[in-house]
């Protein structure tokens, strides 16, 4: 299940830009620019990735107005590193093992893995690229707030507006329901687990979080959360100002919201209840079909033992 979910770090504990940024291109290799109307790429080689990773980053920052409302951002910086000991330097940060790509909001910068390393373990450059973006203008627009919004919210935040549900987080949420083992969100307000499994749950909760918010209120209650944070006002005032909830209340409402929202769910995300209902359907289709079809020989046969008036002697008519 590993390579199914994208998971990636982002330093809001670094509040100003360092005085001499550690990147790929003073690691002691030379490095090349791809500038674009929003963003500088920053490479080594594989001119055509960062084209690539250029090209999905103004078609996705171009869908973000409503996020980005009207802010002067300046461009963004994204540098890509050939190797891990690069990726490791660059982001110069207590990051997990398993991170594949890294944001600095207050600094517009982005750091992501090779993209033919992405690609063969088998995540989507386009999301990798599509989420740290947010995380960037996100945290830009929210600065006067940052120190106190919980990462849950913040990786909720990056997942959803960058379309990254799949059927791997919802099969994931299904196993920890039915299971009991939900993570609260207030677990999740400083940190995320060092597990890398436990770190995925808490991903998808994130990101389920911020949709059930968005189904309960609706999308501009989301907006108008975002503005309040861009104002300074911490997420629990926020909520309570446009939900009527404060933070915990929310959490509590969310957990248990859960199984309402996926028994049905369950069904389908169990192959051993889903087949089962699946051949029960077919039995029913089955014998129903074949009571029809008894049904309609035993009335051939009596239409067969009945002789038709055409056939029965006339009682009037008389034998020469």
């Amino acid at each position: 299940m590993r390579q199914l979910f994208y998971i990636c770090f982002v330093c809001f504990f670094i509040f100003i830009p360092l005085s001499v940024p550690v990147t790929p291109g003073n690691t002691g290799t030379s490095s090349n620019t791809l500038d674009t109307t929003h963003f500088r790429i920053h490479f080594q080689s594989h001119a055509k990735s960062a084209q690539e990773v250029a090209d999905i980053a103004e078609i996705f920052y171009s869908q973000l107005d409503r996020l980005i409302n009207g802010m002067a951002i300046g461009k963004i910086e994204i540098w890509i590193c050939d190797t891990e000991a690069q990726f490791q330097s660059a982001v110069h940060a207590p990051i997990h093992d398993w991170a594949i790509g890294c944001a600095f909001p207050l600094s517009r910068r982005i750091v992501i893995q090779n993209p033919r390393v992405i690609i063969e373990r088998k995540f989507q450059l386009s999301q990798i690229v599509r989420h740290e973006i947010v995380h960037v203008i996100f945290g830009q627009r929210t600065q006067k707030a940052m120190k106190s919004i919980p990462l849950w919210f913040v990786e909720g935040i990056a997942m959803y507006l960058s379309e990254e549900w799949t059927p791997n987080h919802h099969k994931l949420l299904l196993k920890n329901i039915f299971s009991n083992s939900i993570i609260p969100l207030s677990d999740l307000a400083s940190a995320f687990p060092r597990s890398e499994i436990q770190a995925q749950l808490a991903y998808a909760e994130s990101l389920n979080a911020v949709a059930w918010l968005v189904e309960l209120r609706g999308i501009n209650t989301l907006w108008e959360i975002i503005a309040r944070l861009e104002n300074g006002d911490d997420l629990n005032s926020a909520y309570e100002q446009t939900l009527g909830w404060n933070l915990s209340t929310f959490d509590s409402e969310w957990r248990a919201s859960l199984p309402r929202r996926y028994h049905r769910a369950a069904i389908f995300a169990n192959p051993y209840i889903l087949w089962g209902v699946i051949t029960t359907v077919f039995v029913l289709i089955f014998l129903y079909r074949r009571k029809r079809l008894r049904q309609r020989l035993a009335e051939l046969n009596r239409e067969e033992s009945e002789i038709d008036p055409f056939f029965e002697p006339d009682r009037d008519s008389t034998n020469d």
